[in-house]
Formats: structure tokens, C-alpha cells, sequence
């Protein structure tokens, strides 16, 4: 990739992609290519429009420096730019708040998500080998039991029953009754 190029192409995917219409601050960024593609150029930011030049920017606010594949990588959103300085693939030197700023506007790229294996089903054939996939399923929810209903405490006082056995239950029963003084 040569330098033009480069600078085509990240010029390409900021200003389509970048939403610069809430920004009311000047933000002036140096950055110097090194590698296949070396030279400089700036982007800046003003009234809410981004311009990408291929020229140096003296009075800037701060410098970027790195490899042209790294710096297109940031520009198309294939990695944040605070990444890429905290890993060292690309050098900052200068205003860190308007860095947030320029990496607050360049979007990230939507990530694809691939079917997992633990998707597939054991029926599924795999269509490369003719094999069958056999995954785990996904463990089953299971429920909790209801609590066993506790025993009514019992009743403290009044009258007492006697348990009856089968032999006295066949016995005929007696009643007693109490003779009062009135009675005799």
C-alpha cells in the first residue's frame, strides 16, 4: 500500500463513518506513518467537520505515530485507539482528553458472531466430512421441590382420648357415672 493510498483509505472510513456534528472544539491530530506506507498527515476537526489532508500539521494537539496497517486498523474501528497505544502499536504524545474525543467519534466495527458448536444438534452432519457433530446439551432447569407441609403443633390441655386397641374395641364398654351427695 503506498503512502496516497493509505491516506485515501482512512480518509475514506472516517468522514463515512465518523460522526463529528456534536463536537463544537478545534482538535488538530498529527499522525506519522512509519513502515510500507511512511509520510504524515492530520486530521482535524472544526465546526463539526472532519477534514483528513496529507500534509503536516504544526500547530496541532497531539501526535500519532505508527505503522500504516495499525493506524487503518483504528480508522476502519477494527481496534480502539486507546488500544492500540496502551499494546505500543501506535506512539501518543500531547492532549489525552482530545485523544478520547477523536476515538469517541471512529465506530466500532459490528462484530459477527459465528454459530457456536454447542448450538449444533447431534442430528446435524457435519457437510465438510459427513460426520455427525456431538456436542453437549445444555443442562436442564430443574425445578425445586415444594416444601413438605410441617404438623400442626399440638394442642396443650383439654380433654385427652385413649387410644383404643383392636382388643377393645371388641369388649362392650361400661360407663360410670359419679354419684353427687345430692344423688344419695
Amino acid at each position: 500500500m503506498t503512502y496516497h493510498e493509505l491516506v485515501k483509505d482512512i480518509r475514506t472510513a472516517l468522514v463515512a463513518k465518523a460522526d463529528t456534528s456534536k463536537i463544537e472544539e478545534h482538535i488538530a491530530v498529527q499522525v506519522n506513518v512509519t513502515g510500507e506506507a511512511e509520510g504524515a498527515f492530520y486530521i482535524e476537526i472544526k465546526d463539526g467537520k472532519l477534514v483528513v489532508e496529507p500534509y503536516t500539521y504544526n500547530d496541532r494537539d497531539f501526535l500519532l505515530t505508527g505503522d500504516g496497517a495499525d493506524i487503518l486498523a483504528v480508522a476502519q474501528g477494527k481496534k480502539t485507539l486507546e488500544a492500540a497505544i496502551v499494546e505500543g502499536t501506535i506512539a501518543h504524545e500531547g492532549d489525552w482528553d482530545k485523544t478520547l474525543v477523536l476515538s469517541g467519534i471512529i465506530p466500532a466495527a459490528k462484530k459477527t458472531t459465528r454459530k457456536k458448536a454447542a448450538e449444533k444438534t447431534a442430528t446435524e452432519e457435519d457437510a465438510t466430512e459427513g460426520q455427525l457433530a456431538f456436542v453437549e446439551e445444555p443442562a436442564p432447569v430443574v425445578e425445586e421441590a415444594p416444601k413438605a407441609e410441617e404438623p400442626a403443633p399440638k394442642k396443650r390441655g383439654g380433654s385427652r382420648k385413649k387410644k383404643e386397641t383392636a382388643s377393645e374395641t371388641s369388649k362392650t364398654k361400661t360407663t360410670r357415672t359419679r354419684k353427687t351427695k345430692a344423688d344419695k
